[in-house]
């Protein structure tokens, strides 16, 4: 799978207000700033415009729909998330910088200019409280990718990023017992029986890679399946790891949403958990969750996890 991961260096040119949780109000100047760029007809639902179909807002933005026979959810998720800074600071003067990360799955790998572009427009827009007053302007300075430039904030040019291939994981062998402390750096919301979860087995972490590893393969209009015997064998060894410590707490946070003019919540599981057991086997597909998060609504930066103590 295509994948890059770039961060945003900005800087206040006016005074600004923004949530403490800045993925929320990122993705939706995201989304509104890509609509103004490449929206032609000015419609107010993609579904009922004729262009839908060969559209990039649409095709980037927002949840499309999942290949027929496919075994994920109904809606894949936009092949993007954003990683906004992990302080809380919430008021920021003319000058002030600040940053947040940009993963690009897939096809969305192509069109990293246009998010560039994008998130330039929400810059001369306003971003956060006050914007009608205007504040919460910003420019972008850079674009790094591992710590090197690849953006020329000056011309506004974007040099050759590398897109790089981002192994499907497999088990590795299987190794002594070990411990893996695994901390949610942001809200993890997942379902079980239709219904919110607060608690984290093991088996249900690995089940949600797995799901997050099936959503992200169908963007490509790809099938991930383990063969029957490998699938149980996982299985069961997911399930000889045991809750060592567990300190997950449930945070709730809620947004604003401007298209559906409502107010969502979007609490989730915090904090960290301690596993002890034959974690090693698993620890491709560890690295793999931490790299592309996991869970519901991932674009907003949500399901963050670190894993630590792995052995």
């Amino acid at each position: 799978m295509k994948y890059i991961s770039v961060r945003f260096v900005c800087r206040m040119q006016t005074k600004g207000c923004f949530s403490a949780y800045k993925g929320s109000m990122l993705r939706g100047s995201l989304g509104a700033s890509l609509r103004r760029a490449v929206c032609m007809t000015q419609k107010t639902e993609c579904c009922r415009c004729m262009l839908c179909g060969t559209c990039i807002f649409p095709r980037l933005f927002t949840a499309a729909s999942a290949p027929k026979g496919s075994d994920t959810a109904p809606q894949l998720p936009p092949p993007f998330c954003i990683e906004p800074s992990r302080d809380r600071q919430t008021e920021y003067a003319a000058g002030d910088s600040f940053s947040f990360g940009l993963k690009l799955f897939s096809y969305a790998t192509d069109y990293l200019p246009y998010f560039i572009h994008a998130f330039t427009l929400a810059g001369q827009h306003g971003m956060g409280r006050g914007t009608e007053q205007g504040q919460g302007k910003f420019c972008i300075e850079d674009v790094l990718q591992s710590e090197t430039s690849i953006y020329d904030a000056r011309k506004e040019q974007l040099h050759d990023a590398t897109i790089q291939e981002l192994p499907l994981p497999r088990p590795c062998p299987a190794g002594p017992d070990g411990q893996l402390i695994c901390r949610l750096v942001t809200p993890l919301r997942f379902k079980t029986a239709n219904r919110l979860s607060a608690t984290l087995d093991f088996a249900t972490l690995l089940r949600l890679i797995f799901r997050r590893i099936r959503s992200l393969c169908a963007l490509d209009g790809e099938s991930f399946h383990l063969p029957p015997e490998e699938f149980a064998a996982l299985s069961r060894t997911a399930s000889a790891v045991s809750v060592e410590e567990n300190a997950l707490r449930w945070e709730d946070w809620s947004r604003y949403s401007g298209r559906q003019q409502t107010v969502m919540q979007l609490g989730g599981l915090t904090g960290h958990i301690v596993y002890q057991g034959p974690v090693a086997v698993f620890a491709r597909y560890l690295d793999f969750a931490s790299r592309v998060h996991i869970g519901k609504q991932s674009s907003f930066g949500l399901g963050a996890l670190e894993l630590g103590g792995l052995s």
